[in-house]
């Protein structure tokens, strides 16, 4: 049986990646920004001082200038249910996308090719996956 592939996503990347998202994001005017836990939220901080506005901690803040952020879209399911759970439509930016999510970001920046450790994961946190 192969090992499992891991792919190391650098401090470095990220903040090169949360330039990337600022530029693509400033000119939408954008009120407020949402991090969907737990791998949202670290980006969410990070693009609420790039863009100057503030982060948003419950789902009923939530509006049609509020940007939903998480680090992986995978296969989908959990920014399909978020989605399906908001009484507006909100654009969507990820950092990397999985090969046959069954919905997409408005924006992402990578492919998944392998198991991704973010650097603010160890290999054991980055398996837990009942946030939602």
């Amino acid at each position: 049986m192969a090992k499992p592939r891991y792919e190391r996503y650098s401090w470095k990347q990220f903040d090169e990646d949360c330039g990337k998202i600022a530029r693509w994001a400033k000119n939408k005017k954008f009120r407020n920004i949402y991090g969907i836990p737990r791998g949202g939220l670290i980006l969410a901080v990070k693009l609420s001082h790039l863009l100057e506005i503030p982060v948003v901690l419950s789902e009923r803040d939530i509006g049609v200038k509020t940007l939903v952020v998480d680090d992986i879209v995978d296969e989908g399911n959990t920014l399909s249910r978020f989605l399906g759970s908001l009484n507006c439509k909100v654009m969507t930016v990820s950092l990397y996308l999985g090969p046959n999510p069954v919905v997409k970001p408005d924006l992402f920046l990578r492919k998944k090719e392998g198991w991704i450790l973010f650097p603010w994961e160890t290999r054991t946190s980055s398996r837990y996956d009942g946030t939602i």
